[in-house]
């Protein structure tokens, strides 16, 4: 009974070291992998201290500040056009020339009016003739004596009458004749400079477009309907970018800010520019809701920048001198009292191990951002979610 209860206790003895050493083997084990993660090898990015520039981009085009169209005051067809596309025109210029198609029952009218004032012009003659004559014989009988002056007053005042109606009756054959020639052909000789069959320049700038050519058919501009507009025209020298933007930036913006206008046709090049609108109304573009912007474009070096060149406007919000700027991207966020997010980075030791280490942000860009507090210009802060080129960049640094 007694050796029974020897060898239990023996075994209860064993059992109990067996114990004791799996746990310092686990411990040793613990601490030679706590040791080899602190000794883990990691990127870490320093902050830079340069401007930050807190913009927004708009999408738009280049278009003339004021595109005159240039339409005709009358029917007809194209018989010249005396300019083309990319000509600089003056105020008043030549642009085109109409031919005018009569209209037969305008016609019919004008040559019944000639009619009509040839026979009054024949009657006033006649009337003349026998109204001379009349005058005659009263002077006559007046030399003698037989009528009396009243009489030969009233002779002659009745002949200066129809020499008065004659010359009324010539004037309306002119008129009628003028008309005739006019919805003929639409105008007369002494007034082609100012016919309508002449198309002239209505400003200076320069031709942007000819969407008519010669032989083609042209209607006036009324109140029925736009015209058949034969040329557009647009001061070059006088610019606006029209764009849009996201409904997330367009609260920020205000008119008058300063913005940047890109030109991909032109190499990237970048023209000064200032906000002139921002739409009070927004509309919607594939499920998105875009708000229309305008700007002025200032070409102070007299670049030629053509009238529909896609371009990008940069619309700055801010500018912060001479930051303090940490990659984003290096920032980590926890949840704090009240359900806000703290942000904070890892910070590399003197011991190689990384501390967390809480930093106040300021103004982004969306790729680097501003660290008003925590941490200084000489920080080694780690990267903790490392891209691919990270990777072998760190493996690189491992050989």
């Amino acid at each position: 009974m007694e050796k029974k209860k020897f060898t239990v206790k023996r075994a209860l003895y064993i059992f109990l070291g067996l114990l004791f050493v799996a746990a310092v083997v686990v411990g040793i084990g613990y601490l030679i992998k706590s040791n080899s993660a602190e000794n883990e090898v990691f990127l870490t990015r320093k902050p830079t201290i340069q401007n930050l520039d807190d913009k927004v981009m708009a999408t738009g085009k280049i278009e003339p500040r004021e595109e005159i169209e240039i339409k005709p005051n009358i029917a007809g067809i194209i018989q010249s056009i005396n300019v083309k596309e990319g000509d600089k025109v003056q105020a008043g210029q030549l642009i085109a020339t109409i031919r005018i198609v009569p209209n037969i029952t305008e016609v019919n009218n004008a040559l019944m009016q000639v009619n009509n004032a040839q026979i009054q012009v024949a009657n006033a003659n006649v009337n003349v003739q026998n109204q001379r004559q009349q005058y005659e014989m009263q002077a006559k009988l007046y030399k003698q004596g037989v009528i009396s002056k009243q009489e030969y007053i009233t002779a002659e005042q009745q002949l200066q009458t129809t020499i008065q109606q004659q010359k009324l009756a010539l004037q309306s054959l002119n008129a009628a004749q003028k008309q005739l020639q006019i919805v003929r052909t639409g105008a007369t000789p002494e007034l082609e400079s100012m016919a309508t069959t002449q198309v002239r320049a209505k400003a200076a700038g320069t031709v942007l477009e000819i969407p008519v050519k010669v032989g083609s058919q042209v209607i006036e501009a009324n109140s029925f309907n736009a015209g058949t507009t034969i040329c557009s025209i647009a001061d070059l020298n006088s610019l606006i970018f029209k764009g849009d933007i996201d409904e997330a930036q367009a609260g920020k913006l205000k008119q008058g800010m300063d913005m940047n206008v890109i030109i991909g046709a032109l190499q990237n090049k970048t023209f000064p520019g200032k906000l002139t609108l921002i739409a009070p109304k927004g509309k919607e573009e594939s499920g998105t809701i875009k708000f229309a912007v305008e700007g002025d474009v200032y070409n102070k070096t007299g670049e030629y920048i053509r009238a529909g060149f896609s371009a990008n406007g940069e619309i700055l919000l801010s500018s912060q001198k001479n930051a303090l700027l940490l990659d984003e991207s290096l920032i980590q966020y926890e949840k704090a009292a009240g359900g806000q997010d703290k942000a904070f980075v890892e910070v590399k030791q003197p011991n190689g191990s990384f501390k967390k280490t809480y930093v106040k942000l300021g103004a982004s860009d969306g790729i680097n951002v501003q660290i008003l507090s925590g941490i200084g210009k000489d920080a080694e802060v780690k990267v903790w979610n490392p891209s691919d080129k990270d990777k072998e960049e760190l493996k690189e640094k491992k050989n």
